[in-house]
């Protein structure tokens, strides 16, 4: 079986290589108010969190294996307060483009309805990223906007209420890009065209076309007055875009994240990135060895 076709390691716990490159980035120092016993294992805690973000269990039923609930909690939050996670993911993203490459040319993004049964509504429910979902009868829900590569490597994420429409975020998506290709490369970036059975027009608006070439990217938006060029017509290009769903449904293994539980805006995205992290490791570990 060749090496593309061998089916990705599904990563459980972090591997001691990994771990030595990430470790330093997760160490927070906090002075000891008073002695007591010491400070848990930051490994055994992340692997708590990677169960959790896996299996989408409550916290009271994590496995007393990796410690107190209340304890991978309080690190959980200490580490979201610091952006500890997010400084992985972009390590991670560097580490990526350093021994693969990230394709940077073609570039796709789009949004992902979840449900939030516990999200909050009205304008306290704003802050937290939760609305009225529009393809669930008006329950609660919220949204993930998704900018990935060619490959469907997570660039940057945003999360926000259901009813939020995809080009209103547009803005945030690209501002939280973790990381920028060299300035001789020339990028284009795939926005969808959504069927026309919603009646809507998607990216579709002289805002984001001058706002990705504010950004410096080369604007692909379908025109929703004017049919789809046919095969063989030279504005149509090769399917670009598809790549983000395919990327939205490797989010979507992670049951944490395929329903909303937190009721944090906060601790969601928390979870969104262990997972973009936990993609990448998937990739570098099936490329070297050394990681396997």
């Amino acid at each position: 079986m060749s090496k593309s076709c061998q089916q990705l390691p599904t990563i459980w716990s972090v591997p001691d290589e990994l771990w030595d490159e990430i470790k330093p980035l997760l160490k927070i120092k906090i002075p000891k108010k008073k002695p007591g016993r010491p400070r848990a294992d930051d490994r055994r805690i992340l692997n708590g969190l990677i169960y959790l973000a896996r299996t989408g269990c409550q916290w009271c039923a994590l496995p007393r294996e990796f410690g107190p609930k209340s304890t991978v909690y309080e690190r959980f939050r200490e580490w979201l307060s610091q952006g500890c996670l997010e400084k992985v993911w972009v390590f991670l993203l560097e580490k990526y483009d350093g021994t693969i490459g990230i394709a940077w040319e073609w570039c796709a993004a789009d949004g992902c309805i979840i449900k939030a049964p516990l999200g909050k509504r009205g304008i306290e429910g704003e802050s937290e990223a939760t609305g009225s979902n529009p393809t669930d009868r008006g329950k609660s829900g919220s949204k993930r906007h998704l900018l990935t590569d060619q490959k469907g490597i997570p660039l940057s994420v945003v999360v926000s209420g259901a009813n939020r429409h995809d080009m209103k975020k547009l803005d945030d998506l690209l501002e939280a890009t973790k990381l920028y290709p060299p300035l001789d490369v020339r990028q284009h970036l795939c926005l969808e065209q959504p069927p026309a059975a919603l009646r809507s027009r998607g990216y579709d608006y002289a805002e984001c076309r001058i706002l990705l070439e504010d950004f410096g990217y080369i604007a692909h938006i379908p025109d929703t007055s004017k049919p789809v060029p046919a095969p063989g017509d030279p504005l149509r290009h090769q399917p670009k875009r598809w790549i983000v769903e395919v990327s939205h449904s490797w989010f979507n293994r992670f049951r944490r994240l395929l329903i909303r539980w937190e009721k944090l805006s906060l601790c969601y995205l928390g979870f969104v990135q262990l997972a973009a992290c936990l993609i990448i490791s998937r990739k570098l570990i099936s490329n070297s060895p050394l990681l396997s």
